[in-house]
């Protein structure tokens, strides 16, 4: 409709191909929404120096419309709408849509700040609270590009978990990030409440998750010393340390012949580490420290497949993974120095999947990962 205005937020990852939306960003648009109307609101009050409060109906009057997602990985079309505008405050439509524009500049210009080390004083518990909620579910690797928008270094503006990190922990001293992987079950408690599960991990020692008091009795009471797989969203301070959990994606017992299957795969590892150089008949390099490092939080991410894994040392000092999945023999190798390799070939067939390189086990990795065991 003439005189709307449409906002283009493109999600970059391997996660967001095909114009695919992971349910789990959702939550950035609207927080999107949310801090774009703070900045409105700060618009409003420059503009209106005499009143210190906005008109009944402000935040009503700036609401957003997903009204499509365009390819190119996924780019969400939002629509602000003059209609609803002059609905809920009618006679202020010009003014509101030159303060809506003029906030989506101060959303980029704070975005493109963080990138270059340029912070605000402060900011409002308004603005704070949308900041925490968008892009709390970005991996990393994975970015939101403000289409249309231009920084300072003449770039399309962007928000990883990066720039995410810098701006929320410069204007308040946590940040919320995920945190997904395998711990040992240290303890189990239950009330009429609420109840909690203490597992140890490498990463941040013990953590307390909280965690429904049905759940706790009936899942994990009695299975002390096993293992867990988790997908949490965590609080962590400007120096990466854990202050809480603030939220449970998902939290399940690795069942025991899984947990063994897992225990043989890190033992192997284990033995492979003890390899020195010429283990090969004279020829091999002794096994990188990285190479077994990665392959280990490898084995943490999808527990229940290790019974199909295969693993052998690589004579330039790297570790390769292999097993089928859906007619497919797939090789994961993780390479001394550093990042791995995914490759694979289709055991009834011709096709192949030729080596794709990635840097870490990151989103990006394992949205690949996950899309050959499946199959897709």
């Amino acid at each position: 409709m003439a005189g709307d205005t449409t906002f283009k937020l493109r999600y970059v990852g391997t996660r967001f191909n095909g114009a695919r939306l992971p349910v789990d960003v959702l939550t950035d648009l609207p927080a999107f929404r949310d801090l774009l109307v703070a900045f409105a609101k700060d618009e409003w009050r420059d503009l209106n120096a005499g009143r210190k409060r906005v008109p009944k109906g402000f935040d009503k009057s700036i609401s957003f419309d997903l009204v499509g997602i365009d390819d190119g990985s996924a780019v969400p079309l939002l629509n602000w709408s003059r209609n609803a505008a002059q609905e809920n405050l009618p006679g202020f439509e010009d003014e509101l849509q030159d303060i809506v524009g003029g906030s989506y500049l101060d959303v980029v210009q704070l975005i493109d700040g963080a990138g270059h080390e340029q912070f605000p004083k402060s900011l409002s518990s308004e603005h704070i609270r949308a900041l925490n909620r968008l892009g709390s579910g970005l991996r990393e690797h994975e970015k939101i590009e403000f289409l249309g928008s231009s920084g300072q270094d003449g770039k399309v503006v962007y928000l990883d978990s990066y720039r995410r990190k810098a701006l929320i922990t410069r204007v308040r001293e946590t940040y919320h990030a995920r945190f997904e992987g395998v711990g040992i079950l240290r303890g189990s408690f239950a009330d009429e409440v609420m109840g909690r599960v203490v597992l140890a991990t490498p990463e941040h020692g013990e953590i307390t998750i909280p965690l429904e008091s049905d759940r706790v009795k009936e899942e994990f009471d009695g299975n002390i010393d096993s293992e867990v797989q988790f997908d949490l969203q965590i609080e962590m301070d400007n120096a990466d340390r854990l202050r809480g959990v603030v939220g449970v994606f998902d939290l399940e017992l690795i069942d025991v012949e899984s947990g063994a299957d897992l225990l043989r795969c890190r033992n192997r590892l284990a033995e492979l580490r003890a390899l020195s150089d010429g283990w090969h008949d004279g020829v091999g390099r002794r096994i990188a420290d990285d190479a077994v490092e990665l392959a280990n939080r490898f084995l943490g991410k999808r527990p229940t497949l290790s019974k199909r894994y295969h693993i052998y040392p690589t004579e330039e000092g790297g570790i390769l993974i292999e097993f089928e999945a859906n007619s497919w023999d797939i090789s994961v190798e993780f390479l001394p120095g550093g990042g791995m390799e995914l490759y694979g070939v289709q055991i009834d067939g011709a096709d192949e999947l030729q080596p794709v390189q990635f840097s870490d086990i990151d989103g990006d990795f394992m949205a690949a990962f996950d899309r050959r065991v499946k199959g897709g």
